[in-house]
């Protein structure tokens, strides 16, 4: 099988080598990437939303000029949200179990690469950092880990996040800005 054992980064000269013929996808970060781009752009306007399919960067703040308030969709109930956060100059990723469904419904577009198999502890896991690069490539990761090692992780890298379990238990970091 082919895993990430298969490359190999030389951060001195800037280089992946494969080891073996594979592709290389990086639709996991690139959305993040355009959302950072396009915030870097808009930066001279300092009041600015973007949203790419979900992934947010809020720019500033918004008409009435307070911080932005954004909903997180809840991950069961379509149409209804499980939280609002209020958010300034940070982008806001989640990555959920219920877009791109696996044909035959048991599985997702979330990969655990120590099994190969789609994660089933988690509903969905929302991350605020400073980009959105970081934000969406972090709410996956703790997506995969688990709400307990998700949250650990989010708090060493820190950054904010909400994880929800299947059971529709939260797990977050302390540094949350809830909408009162």
């Amino acid at each position: 099988d082919v895993s990430y054992r298969d490359v190999r980064l030389d951060p001195d000269h800037r280089t992946i080598t494969l080891l073996r013929p594979l592709t290389l996808d990086l639709g996991a970060v690139a959305k993040g990437l355009a959302v950072d781009t396009a915030a870097r752009e808009l930066e001279p306007f300092r009041d600015f939303a973007i949203d790419a399919g979900g992934d947010l960067y809020l720019g500033g703040s918004n008409p009435e000029g307070a911080p932005w308030c954004i909903g997180i969709r809840h991950p069961r109930r379509d149409g209804e949200l499980i939280d609002s956060l209020r958010v300034s100059n940070q982008a806001v990723c989640t990555s959920g179990d219920y877009e791109r469904r696996a044909p035959g419904g048991n599985g997702h577009h979330i990969l655990d690469p120590r099994s190969g198999a789609s994660p089933h502890a988690v509903a969905s896991a929302t991350v605020v950092a400073s980009g959105a690069m970081l934000a969406d490539a972090l709410a996956t990761a703790a997506f995969v880990l688990g709400p307990e090692d998700g949250i650990q992780l989010l708090d060493r890298m820190g950054v904010s996040g909400l994880i929800v379990t299947q059971e529709l238990e939260r797990y977050e970091t302390g540094v949350l800005c809830h909408v009162a």
